[in-house]
């Protein structure tokens, strides 16, 4: 029998090693409570993409875009609802951290974001037709991008967040290796991604070492955010090999 192409989303995932966490898809519910977040010192000094201050209208433009990926990605398992193979996706659903409380209500403490590597510069040895594309970043950019899903040869890279108040309790780890086991590698095809984090950030460092990530090596100055250069360690996971 043919699981539903929800699968393990009904209608959220529970993360087994804490009872009380949940992941699912992003809420536009989520845009005002998202600036707090952000604006957390010990959450946005290790982020590199975001702006800071974070506003409002920052936080409406995010979640907008990132619920209407993941409309795309429901409607197209609608769509193969019936099928009898269990559709690739492009995307992850269930992304957002959540904390249920005791009056059984939800608030979201984190993020998972897993995308396709649009940059050659960080991406190890990639081929195209048995030609190697280091010298080409926009050539790769394009390959990697216009890749069908599901192709093993995709470099995805990832990036995350957790709120302070849930740091230093296995939840990120955990919820890390929720996503990738049980959507991103069977429901996406991962099997090549690459991580980043500043080189004081062990908290992070410790949780792509958890999930079989391999260190690479450390770029000196590679980001420069908030009128400061990081120093910024690279590590690879390759399920291919």
């Amino acid at each position: 029998m043919v699981r539903s192409q929800f699968h393990p989303l009904q209608p959220f995932f529970p993360l087994e090693t804490h009872p009380n966490i949940i992941l699912t898809p992003p809420r536009l519910s989520d845009i005002p409570k998202l600036p707090d977040l952000m604006n957390d010192p010990g959450v946005c000094v290790w982020l590199t993409g975001p702006p800071h201050p974070y506003t409002l209208e920052h936080a409406e433009a995010w979640v907008r875009t990132t619920v209407e990926e993941a409309n795309g990605i429901l409607q197209e398992l609608k769509d193969a609802e019936g099928s009898d193979t269990l559709k690739l996706v492009g995307g992850s659903l269930i992304r957002c951290i959540r904390e249920i409380k005791k009056d059984g209500s939800d608030v979201l403490i984190g993020d998972v974001h897993l995308r396709r590597c649009e940059s050659m510069e960080l991406a190890p040895g990639v081929k195209n037709n048995g030609e190697r594309l280091e010298d080409s970043p926009k050539l790769f950019g394009l390959v990697n991008m216009q890749r069908e899903n599901g192709d093993p040869e995709i470099l995805w890279s990832v990036g995350y967040f957790l709120a302070t108040s849930h740091a230093g309790q296995g939840i990120m780890s955990n919820a890390f290796k929720a996503i990738l086991q049980q959507w991103a590698i069977p429901r996406m095809g991962v099997r090549r991604m690459i991580g980043e984090s500043y080189v004081e950030n062990y908290g992070s460092r410790r949780v792509m070492e958890k999930n079989g990530f391999v260190f690479r090596e450390i770029l000196r100055g590679h980001v420069e955010a908030k009128d400061q250069k990081h120093d910024v360690c690279v590590f690879d996971l390759n399920l291919n090999v």
